[in-house]
């Protein structure tokens, strides 16, 4: 009997031990697939910063042209013009390494299809450019300079292109700040869908755009950046 006893407790150990294992296998398989779904919810949120700042550079742009029927004589008048131009703009305060400008453009319109049509032949194009940090100046000789070369029978177009080059240095608290933007708005989602906000899943910080506040102040910039994070949810 005892013999006999000997195989039957061993196959109930056997049995029981494959029992348990089962059991057990079943319940972290049972806590692997709600971990696993846990995993699948998440919100995705975005979070917007943006920002006024004033321009810090500008270009001070000066067009201006002359026709004649002589090459020479005008060739002679584009030089003055120049000269004319350079000294109005060191007068209102820009230095030489400000001034920048090449020599003029010059056409002969009689090769041109309209040529029966035009007064005169030759016509010469000139832009003397300004870059400098000087705001004040540029928006004080942009109201006048035009009039003022009127004078000296110089017809103009002066225009001003302002741009903000201190991007670098306002990054780092503008993405720090859309994240907590969008942390925020996952707060407030969870808060509605009564879960809680877990750890971040992904995070993609969008393009920095700088364009004027609007037409009127294009020497004020408004930097913008939206950065889209996911975050998981418990």
């Amino acid at each position: 009997m005892k013999g006999n006893n000997i195989p039957f407790r061993k196959n109930m150990i056997q049995g029981t031990a494959i029992v348990l294992a089962a059991v057990v296998l079943g319940i972290s398989m049972v806590f692997t697939v709600r971990t696993l779904k846990s995993f699948d919810d998440t919100v995705k949120v975005r979070g917007l910063c943006e920002r006024e700042v004033p321009a810090d550079r500008v270009v001070l742009r000066v067009h201006y042209s002359l026709q004649d029927n002589d090459l020479a004589a005008l060739r002679s008048s584009m030089d003055a013009a120049d000269q004319t131009v350079i000294a109005l703009l060191k007068k209102a305060g820009f230095s030489d390494e400000e001034i920048k400008y090449t020599s003029a453009n010059f056409n002969d319109r009689y090769d041109s299809y309209y040529s029966s049509n035009i007064r005169f032949r030759y016509s010469a194009n000139q832009s003397i450019n300004v870059f400098t940090s000087k705001m004040e100046e540029v928006s004080e000789i942009q109201n006048k300079l035009d009039a003022e070369l009127l004078k000296h029978d110089i017809i103009s177009n002066t225009y001003a292109s302002y741009e903000y080059n201190g991007l670098n240095d306002i990054k780092p608290s503008m993405i720090a700040e859309s994240l907590e933007n969008a942390r925020v708005a996952a707060d407030e989602f969870a808060k509605n869908s009564h879960s809680k906000i877990g750890k971040m899943r992904t995070a993609s910080q969008g393009y920095f755009e700088v364009e004027d506040l609007d037409e009127n102040t294009p020497q004020v910039k408004k930097v913008r950046v939206v950065t889209t994070v996911e975050y998981y949810l418990k």
